[in-house]
């Protein structure tokens, strides 16, 4: 079953016990790219590090390119509707969240 979690740190931290944390980064990766995003996150950072990461680019799209931050969240599959008056922290843990369900989905799923 699909776990649930709290927060970023709680959602990353389960990735690495669970060997999925190169998986999630790379689906990042491949998400950010099909949203048009030169945006490369370093396989071997840490959690911490890449919730950093994340957060900074997040809030550098939403401030510089609504439209195209729009696409992202289509791309990644976030409902729009889900990140209304939501902080940066917050919409960081809902595409982590979503992109650890396609990573979790496919591994657990797929022959």
């Amino acid at each position: 079953m699909l776990p649930s979690f709290e927060n970023s740190s709680d959602l990353l931290d389960n990735a690495l016990k669970v060997d999925l944390y190169t998986q999630l980064i790379k689906q990042l990766n491949k998400d950010f790219s099909l949203a048009n995003f030169d945006i490369k996150i370093n396989e071997k950072s840490t959690p911490s590090a890449l919730i950093i990461e994340l957060q900074k680019v997040i809030e550098s799209i939403v401030l510089d390119n609504p439209n195209s931050f729009n696409h992202l969240l289509y791309i990644i599959d976030v409902p729009e509707k889900d990140i209304i008056n939501s902080d940066i922290e917050k919409v960081t843990f809902l595409i982590l969240k979503r992109t650890w369900k396609k990573v979790w989905f496919r591994n657990n799923y797929s022959s």
